[in-house]
C-alpha cells in the first residue's frame, strides 16, 4: 500500500506503470529496468491491491506476472481489461510456453516478455506498446469526433427539412449517403472485432466467408493465400451455382492465371462482365459467361497476403454498397492474416520444437491454411 499513497501525487498516467505480482527475482528485473527508463513503478502484489491502485489512479500501463499461476495471470489480464479498459496490459514469464503466450493474446494482453531473454529488450518492447497505445487513443478520439460531428450535422438537417422544404430532396440523397458511410464503419467495427479473436488461419478465414456471405448475399467466391513467395493456394471457397462441373479444377485453374494479375492491384476491380475479366487475366480457360465478378488483393502493408474473387450471375449484381463493404473488409482481412501469421513465426523461432505438437511444427502459410 507504500506504492499506492505514493502515486497519489504523480500527475502523468502515461510514464506511471501498474507491476502486478509477488515480489520476485523477475518483478524487481522488471521494476529497475523500466524505472532506469524514466518510468514510475507502483507494486500490487495481490489482485485485491491492484483493484485499489486502478480505483485511485491511471496508468500508461499494467505489467502481469504470468509465472505465479496460469489461470490467475488470465484472471487479471480480463481484470484489468474490465476495470481499465483503455490501459495496454503486458505479460512476463520465465517459461517458453506458447499455450501460456495464446491465452494470454486472448485474453487482451498486447505482449508478452520471456524472462531473462527479453530483460535486455523490455524497454523498448514497453514503450511500443505504450506508444501505439497513446496513437490508438487518438485515432478513437478521432473517430469519437467525427460521431459528434455526424451527430450534430445531422440535427442540423433535420431542421433545415423542417424549414426549408424546397432543398428536401437534395438534403435527403446527402443523408443517405452519409448513413451508408455510417454503416459501412460500424460493419468494419464488426468485422474486425469478429476476426480479432481468430488466431488460426482456418478458422479465420471460414469467420471472414461467413461474414461476407452475409452482407454480400448469395455467390461464389474463392480465397487463395501465399505459399512461399510466388505460389497460391486455395484457402477458403464457396460453391453457390457451379455444381455441374470441376469446381476444384475451376479453381486450381483461377488461382493459377488470376493470383499473379490480382495481386498486384490495390484496389478492388469490377467486372460486370465476365468475359472481360478473362481477357484482364490473359486466358480463355475459364468460363465467367454471364457472370459479374470483383477481385480484390488483401495487403498487410505493401505485401499481398490474399486475393478474393467474387462472382455470380449478372442477373444479381453487386450492389454499390456491397462493393463499399469488399473495399472496407479486404485490407482489414489481409492485416488480420499477416498478424495470424506473424505470431505464429514468433513461436515458431521464439520457442523449442520440442515444446510444439510435432504435427504443427510448419506454420507456412500453405500449412497454416
Amino acid at each position: 500500500m507504500e506504492g499506492v499513497q505514493a502515486m497519489k501525487n504523480y500527475k502523468q498516467p502515461q510514464n506511471q506503470i501498474l507491476l502486478i505480482g509477488e515480489a520476485n527475482e523477475q518483478t524487481t528485473a522488471i521494476r529497475a529496468s523500466v524505472e532506469v527508463a524514466g518510468y514510475h513503478v507502483v507494486h500490487a502484489g495481490t489482485m485485491k491491491a491492484a483493484e485499489v491502485a486502478l480505483e485511485q489512479a491511471d496508468f500508461g500501463l499494467i505489467v502481469v506476472d504470468c509465472d505465479t499461476n496460469n489461470a490467475m495471470a488470465e484472471a487479471i489480464s480480463e481484470f484489468t481489461q474490465l476495470l481499465s479498459p483503455k490501459t495496454p496490459t503486458v505479460g512476463f514469464t520465465t517459461s517458453r510456453s506458447q499455450t501460456l503466450v495464446m491465452k494470454m493474446v486472448r485474453s487482451g494482453a498486447a505482449d508478452v516478455f520471456c524472462l531473462p531473454r527479453d530483460l535486455g529488450v523490455v524497454k523498448e518492447r514497453i514503450q511500443a506498446v505504450m506508444s501505439q497505445n497513446i496513437v490508438d487513443k487518438q485515432e478513437t478520439d478521432k473517430n469519437n469526433e467525427i460521431q459528434r460531428l455526424y451527430k450534430e450535422v445531422h440535427q442540423a438537417h433535420e431542421e433545415a427539412v423542417e424549414e426549408i422544404e424546397s432543398l428536401s430532396h437534395t438534403l435527403a440523397n446527402g443523408q443517405c449517403e452519409q448513413d451508408q458511410q455510417m454503416r459501412i464503419v460500424a460493419m468494419a467495427a464488426e468485422f474486425r472485432t469478429l476476426v480479432s479473436q481468430e488466431l488460426e488461419v482456418e478458422s479465420m478465414l471460414r469467420t471472414s466467408l461467413e461474414y461476407l456471405l452475409h452482407r454480400l448475399g448469395p455467390t461464389n467466391a474463392a480465397v487463395y493465400i501465399r505459399e512461399g513467395d510466388v505460389g497460391w493456394g486455395v484457402g477458403a471457397y464457396i460453391n453457390y451455382d457451379r455444381q455441374g462441373e470441376n469446381y476444384s479444377e475451376f479453381l486450381q485453374t483461377l488461382g493459377e492465371q488470376a493470383c499473379s494479375v490480382v495481386s498486384q492491384e490495390k484496389t478492388l476491380r469490377v467486372f460486370t462482365d465476365g468475359t472481360s475479366f478473362t481477357s484482364w487475366i490473359d486466358t480463355d480457360e475459364l468460363n465467367f459467361e454471364g457472370n459479374e465478378v470483383l477481385s480484390v488483393g488483401c495487403f498487410n502493408g505493401d505485401r499481398c497476403m490474399a486475393v478474393i474473387v467474387f462472382f455470380r450471375s449478372d442477373l444479381k449484381r453487386f450492389s454499390d454498397e456491397s462493393l463499399k463493404i469488399v473495399e472496407t473488409i479486404s485490407p482489414l482481412f489481409g492485416a488480420q492474416l499477416g498478424s495470424i501469421l506473424k505470431i505464429h513465426r514468433r513461436a515458431e523461432t521464439t520457442w523449442p520444437s520440442e515444446s510444439l505438437d510435432t504435427e504443427d511444427d510448419d506454420w507456412s502459410f500453405g500449412n497454416a491454411a
